[in-house]
């Protein structure tokens, strides 16, 4: 009894360890990244295991009183401890300066929320096509107010991440609901992945969806002025530039309306590379995913080949099509972020502020690429209540 006591406790202390080392330590995988992320998300749960392993080594000790198993593994569980509070303690600050209650409640209780049933989700929203381009169809979800919300009149465009090359709609069925539940209609769009470079084609699409959804406001009854964009990683990057170069005939929408505005009121960006020739020179973990390489199939080769590739690189990034109209801006990062470096957002915020833009930034110490995963982790709960206050304030009827 004596032995496998002290061989829980050990293997819980030591799984703890091992999990949320990762919170503090460059990944050296993508593998690895990736259990960074809910190691950061679900950190408690962790400490929760390496309580549970200091526990039975004391029990241990004070049962049987022999051996030194148990020092050890107290000590192991002691640090996973610690580290585990590390998300938490790092977002108080933040929390009290957005004015937001974090809730331990949520927090919990959502990681039994996880594997909502697809039932579940694929009754929220309605699919339509928006664009079709060859022989491919281009979708996007619509999700309506429930009906026992009222329709705000305002329309939020969420564009999924994945490199530029990868991902779906819908991958944060979450986050789109909720925001239905506050009276907004929220359209989850595709854009063309394939034939890489599509850094044309990909913003094109974006902006069709604009059109299309503008075309298509009354059915929805939302105001064709009152539009959102809403973009994560390489999404954030292309609702940004999609915003900011409205009308610009070298970034043209794919589908053809004289006659609509692509302008939005808004954009939302959620860990954006936007200086993208800064960041093929300045990677960050190139264990967990080849920067440069990414950026040089989304732009058709590497900024040291020639000259207008370089122009290329810097026509793309978000950052050189700040005017006078560029529409207000939330931007959200976090600290911990291993696949596109904090920096993009502070070099965005410097410009923006320089153009006298309406802009806010947000910082989430620990958070990790991808954070708002966990709909009910510490950055998420934060970043919500910042978004819906941005949304509010700037989606308003005029």
């Amino acid at each position: 009894m004596n032995r496998l006591l002290i061989f829980l406790s050990a293997a819980s202390s030591v799984i703890a360890l091992l999990s949320v080392i990762w919170i503090i330590v460059p990944a050296p995988s993508s593998y690895i990244w990736l259990y960074s992320v809910a190691a950061s998300e679900w950190s408690l749960w962790f400490g929760a295991l390496a309580l549970f392993g200091i526990v039975s080594a004391l029990s241990a000790r004070f049962a049987y009183g022999n051996g030194n198993m148990w020092l050890a593994s107290v000590v192991i569980g002691g640090l996973a401890f610690i580290v585990s509070l590390y998300p938490f303690f790092s977002v108080i600050a933040t929390a009290r300066q957005e004015n937001v209650s974090l809730s331990l409640k949520r927090y919990f209780a959502g990681l039994l929320k996880i594997n909502d049933s697809s039932e579940t989700q694929t009754k929220n929203f309605t699919t339509y096509t928006f664009a079709r381009v060859g022989e491919s169809e281009l979708k996007l979800d619509v999700y309506s107010p429930p009906e026992n919300t009222a329709n705000n009149g305002a329309g939020v465009i969420v564009v999924h991440g994945g490199s530029w090359g990868g991902g779906t709609r819908n991958d944060f069925p979450q986050w789109s609901r909720r925001l239905a539940e506050q009276g907004y209609t929220v359209f989850d769009i595709d854009y063309r992945l394939a034939p890489q470079p599509n850094y044309l084609t990909a913003t094109g699409d974006v902006k069709c969806a604009v059109l299309w959804v503008k075309e298509h406001a009354a059915e929805f009854k939302i105001a064709p002025e009152r539009i959102a964009l809403l973009g994560r990683s390489a999404g954030a990057h292309l609702a940004l530039l999609a915003a900011f170069s409205a009308g610009d005939a070298r970034l043209p929408a794919t589908c053809q309306n004289v006659e609509t505005s692509e302008n939005v009121r808004a954009v939302v960006s959620l860990y954006a590379p936007i200086d993208l020739l800064w960041a093929y020179d300045n990677p960050a973990n190139q264990l967990v995913i080849d920067g440069p390489a990414t950026l040089s199939r989304f732009l058709g080769g590497s900024p040291r080949e020639s000259a207008e590739i370089r122009e290329r690189f810097v026509f793309a990034s978000p950052i050189a099509h700040i005017t006078t109209k560029t529409p207000p801006t939330l931007l959200i990062h976090g600290g911990q972020d291993q696949l596109v470096r904090v920096e993009n957002m502070y070099f965005l915020a410097d410009k923006l502020k320089q153009t006298n833009i309406p802009h806010k930034t947000l910082y989430i110490p620990y958070a990790q690429h991808g954070f708002d995963y966990n709909f009910n982790g510490f950055g998420a709960q934060i970043a919500e209540s910042v978004i819906l206050d941005f949304l509010r304030e700037n989606t308003q009827a005029e």
